[in-house]
C-alpha cells in the first residue's frame, strides 16, 4: 500500500475516533425510517391482519367450547337431577307396592282365617246337630224299646193288651222322663 493511502487511514481512523457515536448521518436515519414505515406495512397487510385474524378467531373457538361445555354441563346436572328424582319415585313406589303386598297379603290371611274359622263353626255346629239327633234317636229308641217290654211285660202280667193310643202315651212320657234326666 501505498504511503497516501496509509495516511488517509490513519486519518479517517482518527477522525473516527473522535465522533460522536449518536450522531447518524441524516440520509442513513431517513432510509432506515422508510425501510421501517415499509416494513411495517407489509406486515401489517399481509401478517399482522391475518395473525390477529387468527387469533380472534381461535379466542372465539376458544370461548365457544367453553360455552358449549358449560352448556353440557348444565344439561348433564339437570339430567342427573332428573335421573336422581326418578330414582327416587322408583324407590317410593317400590317402597308403595310392597306396602300394599303386605297390606293385601294380611287382608288375604284374615279372610282365609275368618273362612276357616266359620268353616270349623259350622262343621262343629253341624256335628253337635248331629250328635243331638242321634242322642234323641237314641232316646227315643231306648224308650220305645223300654215301653215295649214293660208294655209286653205288664200284658203278660195284667194278661191283657193296651190299646195303642194308651201305647203311644206310654212312648211320649218314657221319652220326657229320659230327656229330662
Amino acid at each position: 500500500m501505498s504511503q497516501f493511502a496509509l495516511n488517509e487511514c490513519l486519518l479517517l481512523a482518527s477522525s473516527d475516533a473522535t465522533a460522536n457515536p449518536l450522531a447518524a448521518p441524516i440520509d442513513l436515519a431517513l432510509w432506515t425510517l422508510v425501510v421501517f414505515l415499509g416494513l411495517m406495512f407489509v406486515l401489517g397487510k399481509y401478517a399482522w391482519k391475518p395473525i390477529i385474524e387468527g387469533l380472534n378467531a381461535r379466542e372465539k373457538g376458544i370461548a365457544d367450547n367453553i360455552e358449549s361445555a358449560a352448556r353440557a354441563q348444565e344439561e348433564a346436572a339437570s339430567s342427573l337431577k332428573a335421573y336422581e328424582a326418578k330414582m327416587a319415585g322408583a324407590h317410593d313406589e317400590a317402597a308403595a307396592l310392597i306396602a300394599e303386598a303386605r297390606s293385601d297379603a294380611a287382608a288375604a290371611k284374615e279372610k282365609l282365617m275368618a273362612e276357616a274359622n266359620e268353616e270349623a263353626n259350622r262343621t262343629r255346629q253341624k256335628a253337635l246337630a248331629d250328635v243331638e239327633a242321634a242322642k234323641s234317636a237314641a232316646v227315643r229308641e231306648l224308650a220305645e224299646s223300654s215301653v215295649d217290654s214293660a208294655v209286653s211285660l205288664a200284658s203278660n202280667i195284667v194278661g191283657r193288651s193296651l190299646k195303642k193310643e194308651d201305647h203311644a202315651k206310654l212312648i211320649e212320657e218314657s221319652v220326657k222322663r229320659f230327656a229330662g234326666s
